[in-house]
């Protein structure tokens, strides 16, 4: 468990880092020119990730549960309200990445 928690803050920050680049001064430049700072834009990107990323291991582990009942291991309904969770983080993911654009664009 402890190493899918790592796992998971690793993607996080790779993310984080590769949205957030740091930006070389030209070597002319009497100043370093100010980066443009969208902090809405960086935090609903990161966050469509987080959630796009949720929702689909929440759905591989709903199928996970359901296959061991196929394959005749006895399956009870035990993680049936997986598949809500994973349908909410995807229109989280959704709402995020709507807004994203939205911020970009505007």
């Amino acid at each position: 468990m402890i190493f899918k928690i790592l796992m998971l803050l690793l993607v996080v920050a790779g993310l984080v880092y590769w949205i957030k680049q740091p930006r070389r001064i030209q070597a002319g430049a009497p100043y370093a020119s100010a980066p443009a700072r969208r902090p809405a834009f960086i935090a609903l990107c990161v966050a469509t990730a987080i959630s796009l990323v949720a929702a689909i291991l929440t759905a591989l582990l709903w199928m996970g549960s359901v296959a061991g009942g196929v394959t005749g291991g006895g399956y009870h309904g035990e993680a049936d309200y997986l598949l809500p969770v994973s349908g909410s983080l995807l229109a989280l993911a959704v709402a995020c990445a709507v807004g994203a654009f939205i911020k970009r664009r505007g």
